[in-house]
């Protein structure tokens, strides 16, 4: 898909949450492109963000760098010591 048209789509999306608040408006925007845009779009987007990410909206581009870190470990799934509860405790 042409960049341009990413950069227009994104943008629409990013002034649709602009009225929410910050975090609210950064989880729409990373669901929206996570669950409605196909892989290929996606693929596309992540390449015009490594070019620099021209036209796209600030909000969007903060939302798209989150986006594409991954995904996030829910505290509760985190120990005291930082670990994983998922990893399997060492013998002493």
């Amino acid at each position: 898909m042409k960049a341009s048209d990413l950069v227009r789509m994104a943008n629409q999306i990013s002034a649709f949450f602009n009225p929410y608040s910050k975090a609210e408006a950064l989880d729409g925007i990373a669901k929206h492109i996570h669950l409605s845009w196909d892989p290929r779009m996606r693929n596309d987007l992540k390449a015009h963000l490594d070019k620099g990410g021209e036209g796209l909206s600030p909000l969007f581009l903060e939302a798209a760098h989150e986006y594409y870190k991954g995904p996030k470990t829910p505290a509760s799934m985190t120990s005291a010591a930082g670990k994983s509860a998922a990893e399997p405790a060492k013998a002493v």
